[in-house]
């Protein structure tokens, strides 16, 4: 007896907690069992068996959700299956809830009638959460369409001022220079930097729109001839650093052209830029069908094949506590006067990444060189 008044406890206990009910209703009765839970989930003080009938609740059920629901319990008492529904119902009190019923048929095992017995649980609250984070993820979409139309127009709208600037200044640095005297050529020599930076700036500004607004569709993409491509682009800038670059065997995945030439020239330029002037620099770059693991640490959908591409070099490397930092906007580790740069080209790679649904990290030791790992996925998922 004690055994069976603890189940019964925490029965009800855990139908508290967890906001569901049971129900057993013997068919062509008015009258439903139902376990306090159910109670507790209308909110129904008492056990009220007037109230607790099949009519009853069918009436509970909001008109738009009430004719469908009535027919998937009525489909399964005519074929003696099952049944599964999420409905909107109206509780004792008139609040509106959002319930989940499973249920299945059987024979009781006395009386030989046909029950349909099953489980209800109130969702509302997580229904609720949901729709409230849909609500704030379209306004932060929003947002970052708003920013990404605000950074493409700014920058586009600041490139033909400072062409006039850039220009403006060349000719009195080509024509005047002399007459400036060592103080005014300084100034002048300070000027044109700052035109040049502020140039590399709005193009980068430019190339992160981009991304942000790919307009080329996914087609299938094949990694080799892309990487090749980008090799011809650094010929001079190979030859000049005596780099080493090896390639390992490729995929063909499904991607945006364009983007995945900006991905791999920003990644093989960061390793030829970053280079250590005590070594000769080598750069390998390889592909491995990645681990269940390994998508599933990167919080990837598991049920996807992703290709784990990596690019790797003995450069300068970094602190491994600036992994995540360097994927920042304007995130810079280095002087300007050491490096070029406006600090935008890792940002611009984790976006493309993003945009393929896709992952990318970085692993380091300063001095030790620099390892970039991409998770692309082989086919793109179009949801509908």
């Amino acid at each position: 007896m004690s055994q069976l008044y603890d189940s019964t406890s925490y029965l009800r206990e855990a139908e508290s907690l967890l906001q569901f009910g049971t129900f057993d209703w013997e068919i062509g009765q008015s009258y439903i069992h139902w376990s306090r839970g159910l109670y507790d989930v209308f909110n129904i003080p008492t056990h009220d068996e007037e109230v607790l009938n099949f009519d009853w609740y069918i009436q509970q059920i909001l008109e738009p959700d009430r004719q469908h629901t009535y027919e998937l319990i009525q489909e399964a008492i005519d074929n003696q299956t099952s049944f599964r529904a999420q409905y909107r119902v109206t509780n004792y009190e008139g609040k509106e809830l959002v319930l989940l019923s499973q249920g299945r048929t059987q024979v009781h095992p006395v009386t030989g009638k046909l029950h349909l017995v099953g489980i209800t649980a109130d969702l509302t609250a997580k229904v609720q959460y949901q729709q409230e984070l849909e609500n704030k993820m379209q306004a932060l979409d929003q947002s970052n369409f708003e920013l990404e139309q605000f950074a493409y127009i700014a920058s586009h709208d600041l490139q033909e001022p400072l062409r006039k600037i850039t220009s403006f200044g060349e000719r009195i640095n080509s024509k005047y220079r002399e007459n400036l005297g060592d103080e005014g050529a300084h100034y002048l020599t300070r000027m044109l930097g700052a035109t040049q930076r502020m140039k590399l700036l709005i193009d980068s500004l430019l190339s992160y729109s981009r991304a942000s607004r790919p307009e080329e569709p996914f087609t299938p993409v094949q990694l080799q001839d892309v990487v090749k491509n980008v090799l011809s682009d650094f010929e001079l800038r190979i030859a000049e650093t005596q780099a080493s670059v090896s390639i390992g065997s490729l995929p063909t995945i499904l991607a945006l052209p364009t983007q995945m030439h900006q991905l791999f020239q920003n990644l093989i330029g960061n390793a030829l830029k970053f280079n250590s002037p005590e070594r000769s620099l080598t750069i390998t770059i390889n592909s491995l069908p990645a681990s269940r693991q390994e998508i599933a640490e990167a919080r990837l959908p598991v049920g996807q094949n992703f290709h784990k591409l990596t690019i790797a070099d003995n450069g300068i490397g970094f602190e491994s506590k600036y992994s995540e930092q360097i994927f920042t906007l304007f995130k810079r580790l280095h002087g300007r006067s050491e490096y070029e740069g406006a600090g935008m080209g890792l940002a611009i790679c984790k976006r493309i990444v993003e945009n393929h649904g896709g992952a990318i990290y970085a692993t380091s030791q300063s001095g030790q060189g620099t390892t970039f790992v991409l998770l692309l996925p082989e086919q793109q998922v179009t949801v509908i």
